[in-house]
């Protein structure tokens, strides 16, 4: 390979800086240099063109000279000058011009011996993989072999070696990449079970495996993965072969071939929180006592005035029974009931049961008292009056004192996804918009109507409801002849009156409502439930053929304020094409015309009602509208082109985008919005954001 412009192939280069650093650093490191068994010269001869002239301030004519001058006739370089010097290219180049280097340093030619050029190839490659590149033998020179870059797939997480018994760190990435493994080869039953897992390797000693003649010393090891407790039993010995197929080839990779065998075990509980003060509240024990020891039993509670509910998820079993149960991801225990309220003696608890009907799963709820003082699930009890006998309380709970808490857990299970609550009333349970649509479809309308009217409170009515659908489908609409040409050329050729224009003066004319909050997020409307574009000279509203403006509005409010609008079109230039001077961009005849027009507009209509500070609102054809504004310096705006003018290839150019900033702050009366403002402010009305 001969390159003499090293950096001109590949300006964004797949090995990163971080590979390069280790490469680098694993070289310096070797006992070879790494030119080889030749001068650093002729190494460097068959990769670059030494004799052109150098690129920096070096008084000497060529990098050869300079080479000569520096590592032969005065030796005031490091052997690893190499790396650093940016007219090669290693440290920031083209990938091509890092990989040619490694593969010259391990050529017949270069490397001491076969046997110390794959030990280099075997640790280049390793630092290569991650990035996507090794190195591949495809030749022969007297039997040795010849090397040359090839792309190979990303191998994912480099686990550096050797790996050690105690390394947690680098054990969670090799139980990253078998589950990597096992979710290419669709093996989901063992993938999920390492989802929680922690891996760990444990040396034996003839403990675990005390089998005569099986191999196993005091210096084998196995694996020991640890799962959830309640995730064990499904761990089958089928499953577990396909975790040990996966798992031992990446530990043999990392010099483990000590590890024998894969042991899968269940996690232990976490211990509870005892406040200091446990035994004032210990008046029985909780649990049996034996043989001067106590028995601790996990308990299944979740306490709702304590914990918070996105602890908590729903699970199925692993088997094919179809059970399904409440977990606590926390905890890492299965929840059946919800502690209410937990006094010393008594707590009342609400038990939820999922159970599957059909294709549904619904809840089954039981409300009830525990006795504390005895172990296990033990209803309370109490006396009966006048007759001396005991009833459980559970037949009579009275959840008046815990009713807020109760709510919790009905509204926890309402806004479970694929849970069903019974009822008579409408129930809807859905993750998303999709879901809820496939719910409501086919109910009849009032009866829709009045459910979302119930849910929301106050008045709704099915104008109310036309009105959203209609402005979110418009929003699309909007979003649609902003970005799509075949789209907006079909609408133009639809338009009663040809032109881009028409096109948007009759989409804003159906919507005026985007205007309505769009426009410095003032509420306006047209001026009396009428068409935007008016005449506003001549025969016009105010009194008087004449003038028109694409939009005159008022401002919502006791009295309104005049706001004229003139709409152009989305592509419409804002800039000149060519610059005016070097990074400075005047604006477009199309744009200085438009501000010249609505601000001639505006001057015209004001001259003519200049003598009243408030004038009333008549029909064309001379009707009093009842509409009284303001004509105080009424407001102007010019929406015109879009901000995508001002990108090119993703990126934006910034001289053009601060010359038309600084041209459209400078206007003092007219407001400049370009029609992807317009679209995001329509977006925030309809969509919030």
């Amino acid at each position: 390979m001969t390159s003499t412009d090293p950096t001109s192939a590949h300006p964004q280069p797949s090995i990163t800086a971080v590979t390069r650093y280790d490469i680098f650093n694993y070289l310096r490191e070797i006992s070879s240099p790494w030119w080889g068994k030749l001068d650093e010269v002729t190494f460097l001869e068959d990769l670059y063109d030494l004799d052109q002239p150098t690129a920096d301030n070096s008084q000497l004519p060529t990098v050869r000279a300079d080479i000569q001058q520096h590592r032969i006739n005065n030796y005031d370089l490091d052997d690893d000058w190499i790396f650093e010097d940016s007219r090669l290219g290693l440290s920031d180049g083209p990938d091509e011009v890092l990989l040619a280097f490694l593969a010259r340093t391990v050529h017949p030619e270069v490397a001491a011996s076969v046997d110390e050029a794959m030990k280099q190839v075997e640790e280049l490659n390793r630092l290569l993989a991650p990035d996507g590149w090794g190195l591949r033998s495809y030749d022969f020179l007297s039997g040795r072999p010849i090397y040359t870059p090839v792309r190979i797939p990303p191998t994912g997480p480099l686990v550096p070696l050797p790996l050690n018994d105690d390394e947690t760190s680098k054990l969670d990435l090799v139980l990253g990449q078998t589950y990597s493994l096992l979710d290419c080869a669709g093996e989901e039953p063992a993938r999920d079970l390492l989802r929680t897992a922690v891996l760990t390797l444990r040396r034996d000693g003839g403990f675990f495996n005390p089998t005569p003649g099986d191999d196993w010393t005091a210096d084998t090891y196995e694996a020991v993965l640890t799962v959830e407790r309640e995730l064990h039993p499904t761990c089958t010995p089928e499953t577990k072969e396909v975790i040990w197929r996966t798992l031992q080839p990446l530990l043999s990779q990392l010099g483990r071939t000590d590890v024998q065998n894969l042991v899968v075990e269940g996690d232990t509980r976490p211990l509870p929180n005892v406040p200091p003060d446990w035994r004032t509240d210990a008046a029985a024990p909780a649990t049996p006592i034996i043989r001067g020891l106590r028995l601790s039993f996990s308990t299944t509670e979740f306490d709702v005035t304590r914990r918070d509910f996105a602890d908590l998820e729903i699970r199925a079993s692993q088997d094919s029974s179809g059970f399904h149960y409440l977990y606590d991801t926390r905890a890492r225990r299965m929840i059946t009931d919800f502690v209410l309220d937990d006094r010393p003696r008594v707590a009342t608890l609400c038990n939820v049961t999922i159970i599957k009907k059909g294709d549904i799963f619904t809840p089954r709820i039981k409300l009830w008292k525990k006795d504390k003082r005895k172990a296990g699930e033990v209803s309370a009890t109490h006396t009966v009056p006048d007759t001396g006998t005991t009833r459980a309380v559970k037949a009579l709970v009275d959840a008046g004192d815990v009713h807020e808490n109760f709510w919790k857990v009905i509204n926890f299970l309402q806004g479970c996804a694929g849970l069903s609550t019974p009822g008579d009333s409408l129930q809807l349970v859905a993750r998303d918009e999709s879901q809820l649509t496939q719910l409501l479809a086919g109910q009849d309308r009032m009866m829709v109507l009045s459910a979302v009217r119930t849910a929301i409170g106050g008045g709704l009515t099915e104008e109310d409801i036309r009105l959203i659908s209609n402005r979110r489908e418009q929003l699309q609409r909007f979003e649609r002849l902003l970005t799509d040409p075949d789209y907006f050329q079909q609408e133009e050729s639809l338009a009663t009156t040809h032109g881009a224009e028409a096109v948007w003066q009759a989409f804003f004319e159906a919507n005026q409502w985007i205007f309505g909050y769009g426009l410095n997020l003032i509420a306006c409307e047209s001026i009396d439930d009428g068409k935007l574009e008016r005449i506003t000279t001549g025969a016009n509203i105010f009194g008087g053929a004449g003038k028109r403006i694409d939009a005159i509005m008022r401002s919502k409010g006791l009295i309104s304020s005049m706001l004229f609008c003139e709409i152009k079109t989305h592509d419409t230039e804002l800039l000149a094409r060519t610059p005016y001077r070097p990074g400075v961009y005047q604006a477009s005849k199309e744009l200085g015309g438009g501000v010249a027009q609505v601000q001639k507009t505006a001057s015209k209509a004001q001259q003519l009602i200049s003598r009243e500070f408030l004038t009333r609102i008549y029909e064309d054809d001379g009707t009093p509208t009842g509409v009284e504004m303001s004509t105080t310096r009424p407001r102007q705006v010019v929406v015109i082109g879009s901000l995508r003018e001002f990108t090119h290839n993703g990126a934006v150019n910034p001289e053009k985008i601060n010359s038309f900033e600084l041209y459209r702050t400078s206007i003092q009366d007219v407001e400049i919005i370009t029609f992807d403002e317009l679209y995001q402010r329509a977006c925030f009305i309809v969509e919030d954001r």
